[in-house]
């Protein structure tokens, strides 16, 4: 949840501020709109059909937006800045070859707005194409210097190629998931969770059950060759966690390939290695989808209660 809303603060800020800014403008009208001179005059009968535009961003009726700017691009023809935000709705649903026509052709005109590079970034990254998510994400850092989170982004690719084109790949750091690396953070089974200062904290909520961090990662990672390093602690010392698999060929939810961390849980801070060489397992380690933390009583006897805080997991 915590990663979705910042990517909704993200999109929001994308649509209400700069996209919006530069698109439209009018005296007397209340939706909070921002106007250029040349414009007004065009759109000064769009007023509240405007008003319901930025309310249908802000609520996410991305359908409803659709439709009116369907509706305004054919009212409007030389408005053609109603394309952009129509590429936008096109991006939130999933239409990407759509949506980066018209960001490709924004930038054109537009080169000193530093969004349309974001979601460019964004795009290629979905597309497996690391070389281009970088070569965007490094425009709009270089307009946007102060997004760090961005800056976090372009450093965790390398300049290889393929479909990962890391050589050292952080999925969480402090307690906090790389949102160019991790889809989605489900905590499962008996796993009770809440986010500490720095760490995630884990739960085994009950006896005889099993309980599980997963990792749902934004695009196959290869782990041939490598190590997971996983910096955690216990509440009491000696609780113990395997780490669990599965490739983007897996059927089910099954795990393909289970492994034990090499050294005993401390109750203070330690990094655990678990290395990936040398195991002939029922998975493709060139393409792996999912990495769980799994330290339930089923799996590993922990009992009811047992508590770890996991810092840091990270790909070398």
């Amino acid at each position: 949840m915590r990663l979705w809303a910042r990517h909704r603060e993200v999109m929001l800020r994308i649509v209400v501020t700069h996209i919006l800014v530069i698109c439209f403008v009018g005296a007397g009208m209340v939706c909070g709109f921002c106007f250029e001179a040349d414009s007004g005059w065009r759109l000064s009968g769009a007023g509240e059909r405007l008003e319901r535009l930025e309310i249908y961003f802000e609520t996410e009726m991305y359908a409803e937006a659709s439709a009116l700017l369907d509706e305004l691009m054919v009212e409007y023809p030389d408005e053609s800045r109603f394309e952009y935000l129509q590429a936008i709705v096109d991006y939130q649903r999933g239409s990407y070859n759509k949506a980066s026509k018209i960001f490709e052709e924004f930038i054109q005109d537009y080169p000193e707005v530093a969004e349309p590079y974001y979601l460019l970034g964004e795009i290629n990254l979905k597309k497996g194409n690391i070389a281009g998510a970088r070569r965007y994400f490094r425009e709009y850092c270089g307009l946007v210097p102060q997004d760090l989170q961005a800056q976090r982004k372009l450093n965790s690719l390398s300049n290889d190629t393929g479909e990962v084109g890391l050589q050292e790949a952080t999925i969480i750091k402090d307690g906090e998931e790389n949102s160019s690396l991790v889809k989605k953070i489900g905590f499962y089974g008996a796993c009770v969770h809440s986010r500490q200062v720095q760490s995630i904290k884990l739960i085994n909520g009950m006896q005889g059950s099993w309980a599980s961090m997963g990792i749902d990662l934004a695009r196959p990672l290869d782990l041939r060759g490598k190590q997971v390093v996983v910096e955690l602690k216990g509440k009491q010392g000696g609780e113990k966690f395997v780490l669990i698999f599965r490739d983007k060929f897996a059927q089910d939810y099954t795990p393909q390939l289970v492994l034990e961390p090499e050294e005993e849980v401390s109750p203070e801070w330690r990094q655990l290695t678990v290395p990936l060489n040398g195991h002939q397992a029922q998975i493709d380690l060139s393409c792996v989808v999912h990495i769980g933390l799994e330290f339930g009583f089923s799996t590993v006897q922990n009992p009811v209660h047992s508590t770890l805080f996991v810092r840091d997991i990270i790909i070398k």
